[in-house]
């Protein structure tokens, strides 16, 4: 699902699938301190979340990025990170069927991670559909 909502556990349920060619710059969609990266995982690996970052905004919730290129992680935990900063490139690992990023914004209840609702300030439709070859 390309900018859709298109994953059903509680973790995820607020998660978009965005399809873009691989290699293709990824910035922070908000401010904070980085926290967890990977970055050294190729194709499918040990982790289905593959290379990602993972950004702690200031309201407590989590902006996380995953299926990262390999090597291409340009953050580090523990650095703090501006809106529209690259963070990484696009890619097409863990599990994943074709280059894409899987982003969602998480917040802790209890012990537990949660997705929640999020907007774009720009629509996802408006930008160029890289999965039919748009520009």
């Amino acid at each position: 699902a390309n900018g859709k909502y298109s994953h059903f556990t509680r973790k995820g349920r607020y998660a978009m699938d965005i399809a873009m060619p691989e290699g293709t710059p990824i910035v922070a969609s908000r401010g904070g301190m980085v926290v967890k990266t990977e970055n050294h995982q190729s194709g499918r690996g040990n982790n289905p979340s593959g290379n990602y970052v993972r950004i702690l905004h200031d309201d407590g919730t989590m902006g996380v990025y995953l299926h990262l290129m390999r090597g291409s992680v340009a953050v580090r935990e523990g650095q703090r990170v501006e809106a529209g900063m690259q963070i990484g490139r696009s890619g097409n690992t863990g599990n994943s069927t074709g280059p894409h990023l899987h982003f969602v914004v998480q917040r802790n209840v209890g012990l537990a991670l949660e997705s929640i609702p999020f907007n774009f300030a720009q629509p996802v439709d408006s930008l160029p559909n890289f999965a039919v070859g748009g520009e």
